[in-house]
């Protein structure tokens, strides 16, 4: 009898190291397999559904409060596509109808202001948008292959992530017979709710580190430099901009952080170095936000993240820098589990 419990225990033991190895393989090759796209979609699919579901069952029950959170979901997604994208096209053109500002010499103005205030730094910097203009052609010109790539990887993209909203929403709706799932199964099930709660941890602890960061910059951008009658070029623009970067950990916000210090110098030197003192403030005040909001959730500091960026980054590109906070928070949440860490 004890002989066959231990070669259970061994068996065990078998299949949770399998559920292990074939949980790294996935997250391993969802990336080359160009389906992190449809990963993310599918994950935050599933994550919406899961936490608004709770809201409704008070309301409609808890058998149906599902089926009415996906049916929400799917028409504000269907929504959001037709109506959405124009009135985001809109408000992003706002800046250049009002007034009737031609684009092209607003680029103009805005280059050829940044080229005097700091022509001395950045002699490279194009002088017009019509040398703008020819320095985009020639890189168009030198890189069509990749352009013509990137292109397709896009479509690619695009009809993955509706393949992943799907998959979210089926996954979603699966009704869990425990009674009838092997350990085998329970294990690999196990791993990937310890990944969506990672996952859920990291996503939306940024969403309201980028929520902040955007009110904060409007503040300058929308109040403090109106008050002074200081009106940024295309300021609506950068903090849209501002958003959807800073959904991306330390990177997005240095992107963002470019193209306003760039529409600050286009005004004056002074107004580009009060934004940039204004944005290291912000900048400093985000270790805290994220010490607070994204470290504290998974119990790990900044430079524990910021070595997993570098690390993914260098082996994936892009999208390991997107996907490396999502796994190194999964795997604190394994070895914690294990009473490793």
């Amino acid at each position: 009898m004890k002989k066959r419990e231990y070669s259970l225990s061994i068996d065990k033991k078998k299949l949770q190291i399998t559920s292990y190895l074939l949980m790294f393989i996935f997250i391993i090759l969802i990336i080359p397999l160009r389906l992190f796209p449809c990963f993310i979609a599918g994950l935050l699919t599933h994550e919406i559904i899961i936490l608004l579901t709770p809201l409704f069952e008070k309301l409609v029950g808890i058998g149906r409060a599902r089926w009415v959170v996906v049916g929400i979901i799917t028409t504000f997604f269907s929504i959001i596509l037709v109506i959405g994208i124009l009135n985001v096209v809109n408000f992003l053109t706002s800046d250049i109808l009002q007034k009737e500002i031609d684009i092209s010499i607003e680029t103009s103005r805005i280059l050829n202001n940044v080229k005097n205030h700091i022509k001395d730094y950045f002699p490279f910097f194009p002088r017009s948008v019509e040398e703008l203009k020819d320095k985009i052609f020639f890189l168009v010109e030198s890189n069509l292959a990749i352009i013509r790539n990137m292109s397709t990887n896009f479509l690619h993209g695009l009809i993955t992530i509706f393949v992943g909203f799907i998959m979210g929403i089926i996954i979603s709706l699966q009704k869990n017979a425990e009674q009838q799932q092997t350990y085998f199964i329970k294990q690999i099930l196990k791993r990937l709710y310890y990944l969506s709660q990672a996952f859920r941890n990291i996503v939306f602890a940024q969403i309201k580190v980028s929520i902040i960061n955007t009110i904060l910059t409007s503040i300058m951008i929308l109040i403090i430099f109106p008050l002074c009658n200081i009106f940024l070029p295309l300021g609506k623009t950068l903090i849209i901009f501002t958003f959807i970067f800073g959904l991306l950990p330390i990177v997005g916000n240095l992107l963002s952080n470019v193209m306003i210090i760039m529409s600050s110098l286009s005004i004056s030197l002074t107004v580009g170095g009060i934004m940039l003192i204004y944005l290291i403030f912000i900048h400093k005040l985000e270790y805290f936000l994220n010490a607070e909001i994204i470290a504290n959730r998974i119990k790990a500091k900044s430079w524990e993240l910021l070595l997993a960026m570098l690390m993914l980054e260098a082996i994936f590109g892009m999208e390991g820098l997107v996907a490396a906070p999502i796994y190194y928070a999964y795997l604190k949440i394994e070895l914690r589990e294990l009473n490793l860490i």
